[in-house]
């Protein structure tokens, strides 16, 4: 086995999920529905809120989907032009909001150079959108590690489609089979698997559980400092 390229997830990998995500959609929410309270409500619920537990739920829409996947289930019977003009105000938004590193941000800048120096070409795939990926990437100051930073909106079919791993592999001249793919959740596994990719590794710290991940990744860890 000889990987040659390390795709990573952002979420719940080097962005810490529910301090970054959680708060910014429940002010989401509350601007979508222009003060209605119980409209706010049932948005978060729709996007895998727990209000009990005050989490959102692994591998439900805002955990794992995209800003087209949230419009599309906010506003079921709603026309293109509307879900189109509500996408941009959730991306408009997240873009702007000041993301949370998983682990110190000089760990995250020496794991990335660690894997860098090892020889690895790096890339970032997430079903954020790329504007908002691109920033986080360097307001961590990261950007120098990774030659290609895509959000959902970098491809045709976003995860859990292949095209985020066959972009990577194409641009760089790799084989899938020389890739390995780091996420914390379901939708990054399935991209592996349905583009071929040699490795799916899963890490514990983002939403899903060692339950969740058990016997759909090739290995768990606890979180990128262990890849």
């Amino acid at each position: 086995m000889h990987i040659k390229g390390i795709l990573f997830d952002k979420d719940g990998v080097f962005v810490d999920f529910d301090k970054t995500w959680a708060p910014a959609l429940k002010v989401v929410a509350r601007e979508i529905a222009e003060g209605d309270a119980a409209l706010a409500a049932h948005y978060l619920v729709v996007a895998g809120y727990d209000p009990e537990a005050d989490v959102f739920q692994s591998g439900s829409i805002w955990a794992a989907g995209n800003t087209i996947d949230l419009v599309t289930a906010w506003l079921p019977d709603g026309d293109a032009a509307a879900r189109a003009e509500m996408a941009a105000r959730v991306d408009g938004y997240c873009a702007q909001c000041e993301p949370v590193p998983v682990l110190p941000v000089e760990q995250l800048q020496a794991v990335f150079s660690e894997l860098c120096a090892a020889g690895y070409q790096l890339a970032v795939a997430t079903n954020d959108s790329s504007i908002s990926a691109r920033r986080t990437v360097d307001r961590f100051g990261l950007i120098e590690h990774f030659g290609l930073v895509m959000g959902y909106d970098s491809v045709t079919n976003p995860k859990p489609a292949a095209d985020p791993i066959l972009k990577f592999a194409g641009e760089h001249g790799f084989s899938v089979d020389e890739l390995a793919m780091v996420g914390d959740n379901l939708h990054d596994a399935e991209m592996a698997r349905a583009a071929g990719a040699r490795l799916a590794i899963g890490v514990l710290s983002g939403n899903a559980t060692r339950q969740d991940l058990t016997g759909q990744v090739d290995h768990i860890l606890n979180d990128i400092t262990e890849v």
